[in-house]
């Protein structure tokens, strides 16, 4: 008999059990545990506010997100690309100065060359007009006075 009193009966034990699967129920469907099963509230969420939204607005508000996103992203390609082309026209117009400048010394260069060929003939044609007379003294120093005759000229 002592075993009796040790242990609830039965039917009070069948009882607290019931009533605490169905509370656990409740709370379940009436969205406890993160909403893991649906329940009521299937169709709604909570924001960071605590308010409750449906699914289109959640949807919806994910959307709003994803453009947003896109937005700035393209927002950041357009400045990358101004940036990039930026960078570009300056190294353009450096490269444009220096052509110029390469150009300018090539054209330099040309006319001194131009000029040096002209020169060099003009040199050869008065070198081909006068003969170069060397005095004795320079070429054997010591030997004393040299006369030079020329030849008599042929006639005819």
């Amino acid at each position: 008999m002592e075993y009796e009193h040790n242990y609830a009966s039965k039917g009070v034990g069948a009882a607290g059990l019931t009533t605490g699967i169905i509370g656990t129920a409740l709370g379940v469907l009436s969205g406890g545990l993160g909403n893991i099963v649906g329940g009521w509230g299937a169709n709604a969420a909570t924001c960071h506010e605590g308010h409750m939204v449906s699914r289109y607005e959640l949807a919806q508000a994910q959307e709003i997100e994803s453009l947003k996103s896109q937005i700035a992203l393209r927002d950041a390609n357009t400045y990358s690309d101004q940036k990039l082309l930026d960078f570009y026209k300056y190294v353009d117009n450096k490269f444009a100065i220096v052509e110029g400048q390469l150009c300018d010394q090539k054209v330099y260069n040309a006319t001194n060359t131009a000029t040096i060929g002209c020169i060099a003939n003009q040199v050869n044609q008065l070198m081909a007009l006068s003969k170069l007379v060397i005095p004795n003294t320079s070429i054997c120093p010591g030997w004393g006075n040299v006369t030079v005759t020329p030849a008599a000229a042929a006639t005819a």
